[in-house]
């Protein structure tokens, strides 16, 4: 059965593999890219190109484009990266991010989708999480000291998603993987309480989000996904049905 869904940041890497494997599931996959020498890439994999700014889209613009095109499942997998100045960071990442927030809700569409980044918390006003260990420390030390800011908006971002949501009554599930990399997907990873040193494949992390929109006790949840040996079903179901959220009590 199709289903119709709608991804900001489309031509990013995550969101193209997103889009092969929901298109290929027989989905309407409508890809918002700002570049319209992309439409036929996007095409390409089976999606339906939108061209439209985030940085420059208000809620009401984001809105009228979640409703026109019938979404039932909206996908944030947008960034800057840390690339193109601080401002740009900030538009994208953390104001962009919640005023796609805004305009799913505005559209009355429930279900919300991030991707975001193991380790983006609190670090100074809440306690580290418990199961860090040395190498933890560094890495995540290490990883302030490149993209210290771009951090902060994936933080901001993301503490709107759940803090604001009593207004906002989205379905949401946030999906924080580690260090990317364009190796082949293995289908299998590590979810929940991970340690931060293990990379995962993007095409691995584009799995984890389709999985987290066919499993609906995702939803409410934030947690962490690196590259592993359980298969990506076991463990997007165990994370489920424990309920582990690495960011509760983070943010």
């Amino acid at each position: 059965m199709s289903a119709n869904t709608l991804i900001f940041g489309g031509s990013g890497k995550v969101a193209r593999q997103i889009t092969r494997m929901l298109a290929a599931e027989g989905h309407n996959v409508y890809s918002m890219i700002r570049n319209a020498e992309q439409k036929s890439d996007i095409e390409g994999i089976g999606g339906k190109p939108v061209v439209q700014s985030i940085k420059d889209s208000s809620v009401d613009d984001m809105a009228k484009t979640i409703a026109d095109v019938g979404a039932s499942t909206v996908i944030w997998s947008a960034g800057a990266g840390g690339k193109g100045g601080l401002d740009r960071t900030q538009a994208v990442d953390k104001d962009g991010a919640i005023r796609s927030m805004d305009a799913t809700a505005k559209a009355g569409v429930k279900r919300y989708i991030i991707v975001s980044a193991v380790d983006v918390r609190d670090k100074e006003n809440k306690p580290e999480p418990e199961w860090y260990n040395d190498e933890d420390r560094d890495r995540s030390n290490k990883v302030r000291s490149a993209l210290g800011f771009y951090m902060e908006c994936k933080f901001a971002a993301d503490k709107s998603l759940v803090t604001d949501n009593g207004r906002r009554g989205l379905e949401y599930t946030i999906v924080r993987p580690g260090g990317l990399s364009d190796d082949p997907a293995k289908g299998a990873i590590e979810a929940g309480k991970v340690h931060l040193n293990q990379v995962i494949s993007r095409e691995d992390v584009a799995s984890v989000v389709v999985e987290c929109m066919k499993q609906g006790a995702t939803k409410g949840l934030a947690f962490d996904c690196v590259g592993g040996d359980t298969p990506i079903t076991d463990v997007i179901a165990k994370v489920a049905k424990d309920r582990i959220d690495t960011f509760k009590g983070r943010c």
